[in-house]
């Protein structure tokens, strides 16, 4: 036998399988398992715990702003109903105050057109005083330049 022959034939007490080509002994099946493991374990600890530990993160952070994001929405539409109350009583104050206003000045040119009216009127009423003191007097110096005419007319008629 050749030494290498036996050492594969005793290595991890000697169970090999030979399958032609293919010669398998329980030590490397054995030995690649434990790589594995150990390897599976220094990556779960060094990178894939690492990793899931910063995605979980990630998605706490998303979350917290996405509900900052549901929030801000809740409180803009809050304040948009808030500021469209406002600004209708706002449009409801303006109108009623320009309303008023309007009233007021209509109000104030029916009494100047009123105090107008009344001031015509008694200027009116002042001047058919006059024009009937006027008539009057004139009827008066009529009457008179009437007589005396008359008189005068006698009296040429008469001398």
């Amino acid at each position: 036998m050749d030494f290498k022959q036996a050492i594969i034939d005793n290595a991890w007490g000697g169970i090999n399988m030979d399958y032609g080509l293919l010669h398998l002994q329980l030590a490397t099946p054995t030995a690649v398992l434990i790589i594995l493991f150990i390897m599976i374990v220094t990556l779960n600890k060094l990178l894939f715990q690492p990793v899931l530990r910063t995605l979980d993160n990630r998605n706490e952070v998303i979350d917290k702003s996405q509900n900052r994001v549901i929030q801000i929405n809740e409180e803009l539409e809050r304040l948009k109903a808030d500021f469209q109350q406002k600004l209708d009583t706002v449009r409801t104050e303006v109108l009623h105050l320009r309303n008023v206003g309007h009233e007021k000045g209509i109000h104030a040119r029916e009494t100047m057109i009123t105090a107008e009216r009344a001031e015509l009127q008694a200027e009116h009423d002042k001047n058919i005083a006059e024009l009937d003191g006027e008539i009057a007097a004139t009827k008066i110096y009529f009457a008179k330049l009437n007589q005396e005419i008359s008189a005068s007319i006698s009296k040429q008629l008469l001398s």
